[in-house]
């Protein structure tokens, strides 16, 4: 047999397998580094992890999951530093995922995971959309996410992951009616939301840790503070060094204005947020903005003044600065308060 025909069977026998894989559904495809790319991920390393979701890519180009869980890094990180940084890196994952969505779903209607991937993109977007105030986009975009999430849930009932999407969307679109005024009035789905969320949790193959911390700012948000702390508290323990993790238990704490438990828990993240190599000093801002309030309300003055002082100092760029106009200035009067009670003393 000529070598030209041998390295054309061998080419041929290599594209079936390839097709054959692809008809196989992208969830064949995942293995440990998914898994383990999301543990690191959720410590706050971000590098090691945008390591491991890269080489997964490498070694399974059609999947659309590697670039999607690399969105979902990119989307976190952004989170957790209060920057738009690595917003370039981030659409270029949305955009690779849904396209390679689109290419699985040729190949098999049928493939669940690739619904599943390409809400999970959508709802990404719409997330963007929703931060720049962009709410009819975030509704658009929020519609399709849930419509690839119901897909993939009725193709596979046990795909619990997709119920993380679905309750999400029950949650806040009660909670849209009072954005987009046009919207007729639909009902009050927030536990409905609630219940699909913690069946995500609980039996999802990816969805447990963020489907927790989307959880707990949705108890934040409802009012149920007992839960979130509950719930904030476990997550502290679980990753005790990634300050992602540690903004809501003191922001339930200050709503509550259980002011000595609120200056413990601010107190925590400032030490957690000056370790981490901040680009803009947003949150560092903020967070020593409250634990001051802290400090004045416990009548700590010059622990109050010094911390005003400091969270007013940072250096910042000018759009961050932009964002911050009422927190520096709130820390200013704080600052003042603290001068008067001091003098006061005296």
């Amino acid at each position: 047999m000529s070598k030209i025909k041998i390295i054309s069977i061998a080419l041929l026998a290599y594209l079936l397998l390839l097709a054959a894989d692809l008809r196989a559904g992208i969830s064949q495809n995942f293995d440990g580094r998914v898994d383990q790319g999301l543990e690191i991920l959720y410590q706050g390393d971000y590098d090691s992890a945008l390591v491991i979701f890269d080489s997964f890519i490498r070694d399974n180009p059609q999947n659309p999951a590697g670039y999607f869980f690399k969105a979902g890094l990119y989307q976190t990180r952004m989170s957790a530093y209060e920057s738009d940084f690595w917003h370039k890196y981030y659409k270029n994952s949305v955009d690779s995922a849904i396209m390679l969505c689109n290419l699985a779903l040729d190949d098999d209607p049928k493939d669940a995971w690739a619904y599943f991937v390409r809400g999970g993109s959508f709802s990404y977007i719409a997330a963007w959309d929703a931060k720049q105030g962009k709410y009819l986009a975030a509704f658009r975009n929020g519609l399709k996410a849930v419509s690839d999430f119901k897909k993939a849930r009725a193709i596979d009932p046990a795909l619990y992951d997709a119920y993380i999407g679905i309750g999400s969307y029950h949650y806040f679109r009660t909670k849209a009616t009072g954005f987009i005024k046009w919207l007729p009035f639909i009902g009050d789905d927030r536990d409905q939301g609630i219940s699909e969320i913690i069946t995500a949790i609980e039996k999802g193959r990816y969805s447990r840790v963020m489907g927790q911390n989307a959880l707990l700012w949705i108890y934040t948000d409802y009012g149920r503070e007992k839960k979130a702390l509950e719930l904030g508290g476990a997550l502290e323990k679980l990753y005790p060094n990634n300050p992602f993790f540690h903004w809501a238990v003191p922001e339930v704490l200050w709503r509550q204005k259980r002011w000595p438990e609120a200056e413990a828990a601010y107190g925590k993240l400032m030490k957690l947020l000056e370790r981490q190599n901040a680009l803009n000093n947003y949150n560092k801002v903020v967070a020593s903005y409250k634990l001051a309030k802290c400090f004045l309300e416990n009548g700590k003055y010059q622990d109050a003044y010094r911390v005003a002082q400091q969270s007013i100092s940072y250096p910042l760029d000018q759009e961050t600065a932009g964002r911050l106009v009422n927190e520096r200035r709130r820390a200013q009067e704080v600052m003042l308060q603290a001068e008067k009670k001091i003098r006061e003393n005296k």
